[in-house]
């Protein structure tokens, strides 16, 4: 009997031993020892990545690139090794924008309760995180307290933008930023389930000390967006209330910061990250925390819904997973191949409802700088608005996809983009003739500025039917693959987030040859008595523009475009698309 006792108190020693010692394996954060009011620098995170790693054999420190000066761009990831196939992926990250850092303090602290409290810990067993506390290290390394103007703390932070002056929530697309090359080969190689992107808003005064962002509309599987619609937000929503906490979606006024106009909801691009992420049919909660909150109050809402996002992920793992199955089944079915497919989104601004909007009391002021007007919150007056929310978001543009976009291989950094974003793609050998659609853009306008450091070129674009000559080294991209809503939004013109619409076609729309004018001017009379309706044509337009009828040369440069001396490459989309099976069949290798 005395030999039975030892043998099973051995165990439940070792047992107690185990979670003492987990539960002493702690650390403090800056923000606890210095008032809670406080960010850390770069070299603090680093700091404490490594010491997490050394603290916690679950925990494991890693860099998944160099960001534009050449530092390490630091990431976690917290899993206990088991190889369950349940097992969830949860992705965290921080500090996309420096200046809105409470996703860093959250982070950490989330970070350790998992270690620490034998509950949470356990359930690494089907759950993984991977925890990214700042994404531009650049911006961070500017730190300084006067970096957001209309922000109540922390006492110092980061800058928003990268070393290059890049808004890394607008470079999801186009990619030109180091760190987000780098992020998007992490993001495909690791593929998780569930996104949370941390941030702190701009705008007027409310109630709430956190809005999210959580698009659920056409860009996103039906499926997917019931669950998020249905079971995830009601949850969360109830348990940030029972905090304390109320949280609403991401405030946009129908007029810039005023409650009385009422509320909107849109559908955003996938150069932002939640986005981006659906195009996967992957959920991404974008966090904004109340930037006149305390900044306790702004980690601790952070904190708490990364918390309860976790455990409702966690214990609806099985469902959720089945769901995202089903989705990424669909996305590679004929029938969705050969659908419909939406490309732009837009708010129904003539469908509204009526909502509790939990506000501030606020004065309208007339500015003795500007003349203008602008209001002046009073938050020890909370009042609760009934306004409108325009909250119907609806396809405005669709197209249907062709088999295969094809990019020449002399636009190698576009092939290059492409393959970033986990798209399959095939190289050609020399193909003299295939049958395809081109695009042609009419109408063309471009910005007096850049914008991310793109000029952005406007147009109207018209297919029509061509043959080209495909040079070897050129890529075939198939549309029915995994990533088929990615490399639509990437490719087709009619994309407001394409390679054509960031720029990196512009040479296309530049004229290099001319006419002279004592050239065009006999060929002008002799193709106008030859083409009444092209000379009506001309006239319509004199009349109509008042700058085209000014300008001599703009006239006889239009008849010149449409002489068969013209450039037939100009103003001429270089990616074509590929609609019938027989030409198609023309570039795929042969068994």
């Amino acid at each position: 009997m005395n030999h039975m006792r030892v043998v099973l108190i051995i165990p439940l020693f070792y047992l107690f031993a185990s979670q003492v010692e987990a539960q002493t394996k702690t650390f403090t954060i800056p923000y606890e020892s210095k008032g809670q009011n406080v960010t850390m620098t770069y070299d603090e995170i680093i700091h404490y990545c490594r010491l997490t790693d050394s603290l916690y054999n679950e925990v494991v420190f890693k860099s998944f690139g160099k960001s534009a000066q050449g530092d390490d761009l630091p990431y976690l990831l917290i899993d206990d090794g088991s190889k369950n196939a349940d097992k969830i992926t949860l992705w965290i990250q921080s500090g996309i924008h420096p200046g809105e850092p409470e996703g860093v303090e959250a982070g950490f602290l989330f970070l350790r309760d998992m270690m620490t409290k034998p509950e949470m810990k356990s359930m690494l067993q089907h759950a993984r995180i991977v925890f990214i506390p700042c994404f531009n290290v650049d911006g961070l390394k500017r730190f300084g307290p006067y970096n957001r103007i209309n922000q109540n703390g922390p006492e110092q932070m980061g800058w928003r933008t990268t070393a290059q002056n890049l808004n890394l929530n607008r470079d999801f697309m186009k990619a030109d930023a180091p760190e987000m090359q780098s992020w998007l080969k992490l993001y495909n190689e690791i593929n998780p389930d569930f996104l949370i992107d941390c941030h702190t808003t701009d705008g007027a005064d409310y109630q709430y000390p956190l809005t999210y962002g959580l698009d659920a509309f056409q860009t996103l599987n039906p499926a997917v967006a019931a669950w998020c619609t249905k079971q995830y937000i009601p949850f969360v929503s109830d348990e940030m209330s029972k905090d304390g906490m109320p949280i609403f979606p991401y405030v946009a006024f129908r007029q810039w910061h005023n409650p009385r106009s009422g509320l909107l909801t849109y559908g955003s691009r996938p150069m932002l990250s939640h986005g981006y992420t659906i195009l996967s049919d992957r959920p991404c909660l974008l966090i904004e925390t109340h930037m006149l909150k305390p900044y306790k109050v702004r980690v601790d809402a952070t904190q708490n819904m990364i918390e309860h996002t976790f455990t409702f992920l966690y214990n609806n793992r099985e469902s959720f997973l089945s769901v995202l199955r089903g989705a990424d089944q669909e996305r590679i079915s004929d029938k969705f191949v050969t659908s419909s497919f939406p490309i732009a989104l837009d708010t129904d601004m003539k469908d509204s409802t009526m909502i509790d909007f939990l506000g501030m009391e606020f004065d309208t002021l007339k500015s003795s700088i500007t003349g203008g007007v602008y209001y002046k919150y009073d938050n020890t007056k909370p009042v609760t608005w009934k306004i409108p929310l325009f909250g119907k978001v609806y396809v405005s543009d669709s197209i249907y996809l062709p088999l295969a976009y094809v990019i020449p291989v002399e636009w190698t950094e576009v092939i290059n983009r492409v393959k970033l974003h986990g798209v399959s793609v095939i190289t050609l050998p020399e193909v003299p003739s295939v049958r395809v659609v081109a695009t042609k853009m009419t109408n063309v306008k471009f910005p007096p500025g850049s914008y991310e450091g793109r000029f952005r070129p406007d147009f109207t674009p018209h297919d029509f039917d061509t043959v080209v000559h495909i040079h070897q080294g050129s890529a075939l991209v198939l549309v029915k693959q995994p990533k088929i809503k990615v490399l639509a939004w990437l490719l087709d013109a009619a994309s407001e987030d394409s390679f054509l619409k960031w720029g990196f076609f512009n040479a296309v729309f530049e004229q290099k040859e001319y006419g002279e004018m004592y050239v065009l001017e006999p060929l002008a009379e002799k193709m106008f008595a030859e083409n009444p309706a092209l000379k009506a044509e001309f006239d319509e337009l004199k009349k109509n523009d008042p700058a085209f009828a000014a300008n001599q040369w703009a006239q006889l440069n239009w008849v010149y475009n449409r002489t068969q001396y013209r450039d037939q490459e100009y103003c001429v989309y270089p990616v074509v698309k590929i609609s019938d099976p027989v030409e198609l069949k023309k570039l795929l290798p042969q068994k």
